[in-house]
């Protein structure tokens, strides 16, 4: 039990002065944990749906990306959520490999590239962030490779 808790303790990080636990799981523990999580869910399962689009994804090999967003596809309950739910759709936007693009943009004489998804005509870089279409200065579409 001792070395159980050192084991936690060494897996807790420090990150903008507050204190974070970190929890290893494979990716096929995610995927069956996103799997549970297809809304409409209650808010706790809501929140971690929102955390694989905008926290996990960034995390992701590109390989995995494709993985999560075809085994999710097969999947009859996320397919009717699809057709109801913004949040599934957003992350079906994030996750789907024929929906990604490098989005340029240029603000305050500054210029920036964003991996981004598109939702109707808006380019989105998270579940609550688009890009200001009047500094979009160059978009190119980007095809994920797969890696499994």
């Amino acid at each position: 039990m001792l070395q159980k808790m050192k084991k936690l303790k060494q897996e807790q990080v420090t990150s903008d002065s507050k204190q974070e636990t970190r929890f290893v799981i494979d990716f096929f523990e995610l995927a069956f944990l996103a799997e549970a999580c297809i809304p409409p869910r209650p808010i706790a399962r809501t929140m971690f749906w929102h955390n694989l689009t905008d926290k996990y994804w960034h995390q992701m090999t590109e390989g995995q990306r494709i993985h999560l967003f075809e085994w999710l596809n097969k999947n009859l309950w996320y397919r009717e959520s699809l057709e109801k739910e913004s949040d599934t759709l957003t992350f079906h936007s994030r996750f789907n490999p024929d929906n990604q693009y490098m989005v340029e943009v240029n603000y305050k004489g500054k210029t920036e590239t964003h991996r981004a998804f598109k939702i109707g005509e808006r380019y989105y870089t998270g579940t609550r962030t688009s890009i200001v279409d009047e500094y979009i200065t160059n978009v190119e579409k980007f095809i994920p490779k797969r890696e499994y």
